[in-house]
This record gives C-alpha cells, structure tokens and sequence, in this order.
C-alpha cells in the first residue's frame, strides 16, 4: 500500500472506543514502544477467551434482576400505547449488531439504521421508554420529558468504574446520571482484554461488542416475553437460556484454539514475508454506511478502538486485493451469495481467504456454503436460522447468537496472529480510542509505525 494510501486510510478510521491507557501515560506527551519482546503470562487466545467468559458469567450472575426490572418499564410503556426506542449505538459492533434486518430480530426494541438521534429526541413524549448506552444531551433532556432512561454501562462513557483522568472529556456526564436505571454490562471500563507488553499504554483485543449485545439480546428475551405473554412473564428463563448458551457457545469456540494458533501463524507468515495487507468483509446490511462499511463485523475490525490498525474494509478496496493478501470474511449465515462472491475472488486473485460462519442452517450444511471456499474457516456454532429462543407471540424464533460468537472468532484468531506477529519482533500496532487520555500522543506514534512498516 502506498504512503499516502495508509496516510489517507488513518486519517478516516477515527477510532470510536479504545482500551486502557495507564495512568502514568496519560499525563505525558511522550509516547515510546518498547522494542525488546516479553513472553506472555499464558497465551493471549486463553486471556481473551478467559476474559469474555468472566464478562457472561458476571451478566448472568448480577445483571439478570436490572435486565428483568427495565423491561417491566418497557413493557408498562408498551402496555400503555407508549413509544419505545433503542440508542444502543455506541461502538463499532453496537453501531450494526441490532439492525432490523437482522434474522432473529424481533424489533421490540428497535434501533435506529443510522446514529443520528436527533429525531427520536425531538418526539419523545412522557411515558416512553429508552434504552441506551450515550449520555449525549437529547438522553437527559427526554429524561426531563418523563422518558423512562435505562443505561448500559460502556467503555466510552464514564460510569462508575471509571477512573476520573481517564477520559479526555472529563466533563461529560456518566451513565448513572442520565440513567433511571442502570444495567451493569460488566465491560471494563478500559475495554481490551489484554495488556500487551509491547504497548503497555492501552489493553488490546475490545470486549466492547459482546458485553454490549448480551445486555442487549437478554433485554430482547425478556420484553418479547412480556408482550407475548401480555405480562404474565417476565422472561427470566428465557433471558437465562439465552445468556445460558452464549457462554456455552463461547467456550465450544475455545476448543478451537489450535486451530486458531495455526492460522495466526499463516497469517504472521504471509505478513512477514509477502507483506501481505489484511482486508475484511461481511454482506451489507440495511444501515447508514459507516466511512463505507454496513457490515457489523467489517466495521468492528477495521475502525474500533482497542483493534488492530492493521484491518481495513473490503468493501471500499475489493479491487487493491492481491495475490499473498488476507481476506477475512464474517459472515452471520453460511451461505450468502456476496460472501461466498468474495471467497471466489480471492481464490482467483491468489489472496488467503479466511472465514468464520455457521458451518450449517440448523444442522444442516449440504450444498453451497461459505466455509467450503476458504483457504481456513472456523464454525461459529449459532446455525439457528432465525434467533435461539421461542416465545409466546412470535412466529419466529428470536435474538440470534451468530454476530456475538463470530465476533468472537475474530477477536480470538487476532489474538493468535498477535502473539505470533510480537514472537517474531513485530509486534502489530492497535489503535488506542479518541476519548481516553493521551490518545492524540499515542495515535500519533502509532500512525508513524504503522506507515513505515505496514502492521
């Protein structure tokens, strides 16, 4: 890629969360990389796995009665004729993760195509009911309207785990603030699962995406049950079963972990001897592009803070694929055309295609399927045609697992390509996010890194 290609490409993937800068970098305009490589405690793919674990567990442990008392409001503002609304739009994976097209969504909790709140804001009445993980101005003014406001707890807005230098907008209020009701997602409040000794300023590898989706399927769980049942439940065992099966389902990807270490290494080798650039690819779905993007999994890996910088959009660079490039494909279902379409051209381009999918539509994985045209894919054990849960009401089965565990494939083979990349003196730059302090000084040495050596 050239100069000014990778200048421009940094220039527009404004960072939208990062992980943790600690706090003696955060008062210092100096920002040095150490060069020398430190061996890891265990390996980054068990750290990370280890971590999302906690972070569903600690859901399904203490989160479950604030899931279940918020959507008894929504339900009350459902009951009533009242509007219900859904902000949760912060992050990468959130911006796409719930769009109506989604198979599985039952739009109980719609959200919005786009993140442009403005509208819903100016039409919030008194006894509607919002979900959201901002703290922008329209949430407190529309709590001021007599807005029901349940928060999420996320890593890009302050909330009680926050340290109080951590942020560059110290300023802003927290979700507590704003919120009647808060859930706990249990993200850290530095977002990466990892702290790698190679960048001992931000923690790597976001947790973002999932904590924010458990919260948000579960909420889905209990209010489809309350609408469907007319009151008479409240869907905790409909929230248990599907946060139940997202652990389970996360730990079935982790057996996979040699797997994983084999393909980061093809990765590593690839980079390291034909500099091969990493490109990312998933269907469009029916939302506002974001800097070109309308896949939930493209979006995440190319622009979210705590990521490599390394990742960049196929969508807006199909025709730069080379031979010796990576082409990762997410895909929610097995067998769509356009994802099966890139798999084939990069076979005939002589780039490495690398997928992740269900192998399957409810079990069964006959005829064309996207795993079967990758050079490497790993199954990301959600063939459910619709979502996982059947609920009274609903001719569908609802809330889906498939972008939650495929964002953990992802995050789990660029934890091995990581650790591979950093065994052999290369260590890949990550992006650190725009709200946390110090992140224009460690933005800038990253980008300086990044240009001249291209990972």
């Amino acid at each position: 890629m050239a100069r000014d290609t990778r200048r421009n490409f940094l220039k527009t993937a404004a960072a939208g969360a990062a992980a943790g800068l600690t706090a003696a970098a955060s008062g210092s305009a100096e920002v040095v990389l150490p060069t020398k490589f430190t061996a890891p405690d265990k390996p980054y793919m068990d750290t990370y796995l280890e971590g999302i674990l906690n972070i569903t567990d600690s859901i399904r442990r203490e989160s479950v009665p604030s899931i279940l008392a918020a959507m008894e409001k929504a339900w009350e503002s459902h009951r009533k004729g009242r509007k219900i609304y859904s902000h949760m739009l912060v992050g990468h994976f959130a911006m796409f993760a719930g769009s109506p097209d989604r198979p599985g969504q039952p739009n109980v909790l719609p959200q919005r195509v786009d993140r442009d709140t403005r509208a819903d804001f100016a039409v919030m009445r008194e006894g509607d009911f919002l979900l959201t993980n901002g703290t922008e101005a329209g949430v407190a003014e529309a709590r001021k309207k007599g807005v029901y406001v349940v928060g999420v707890t996320n890593n890009y807005i302050r909330f009680s785990k926050t340290p109080p230098d951590f942020l560059r907008n110290t300023e802003s209020p927290a979700i507590e603030d704003i919120s009647d009701l808060v859930i706990d997602s249990h993200v850290p409040y530095d977002n990466g699962l990892i702290l790698a000794p190679q960048d001992p300023y931000l923690k790597i590898i976001p947790s973002s995406g999932i904590s924010q989706f458990l919260v948000y399927w579960a909420c889905t769980a209990s209010l489809a049950t309350l609408i469907g049942t007319r009151g008479k439940d409240n869907g905790e065992a409909a929230v248990r079963t599907y946060l139940d099966t997202a652990y389970e389902r996360f730990r079935m990807i982790g057996t996979d972990r040699p797997k994983l270490d084999e393909i980061g290494a093809v990765w590593t080798d690839l980079m390291l001897t034909r500099k091969a650039r990493l490109f990312v690819y998933g269907a469009p779905q029916e939302v506002k592009p974001y800097l070109g993007c309308r896949n939930v999994f493209e979006n995440e890996a190319c622009f979210v803070a705590s990521g490599t910088v390394m990742a960049q959009p196929y969508t807006v660079n199909q025709e730069k694929l080379r031979a010796g490039d990576i082409l990762l494909i997410g895909g929610l279902t097995s067998d769509h055309p356009l994802e099966i379409d890139a798999a084939l051209h990069a076979r005939r381009v002589g780039a490495y295609s690398t997928a992740f999918c269900p192998f399957s539509t409810e079990g069964d994985s006959s005829g064309v399927r996207l795993f079967k045209y990758a050079d490497a894919a790993f199954n990301t054990y959600s063939d459910e045609r619709e979502g996982l849960l059947s609920v009274p009401g609903f001719d569908r089965k609802i809330c889906p697992l498939t972008g939650l565990t495929g964002n953990f494939v992802h995050w789990m083979l660029t934890a091995a390509w990581t650790e591979h990349m950093s065994r052999r003196g290369a260590f890949p730059m990550f992006r650190q996010g725009g709200h946390e302090a110090g992140s224009p000084e460690h933005k800038a040495v990253v980008e300086k890194i990044w240009m001249e050596r291209g990972y």
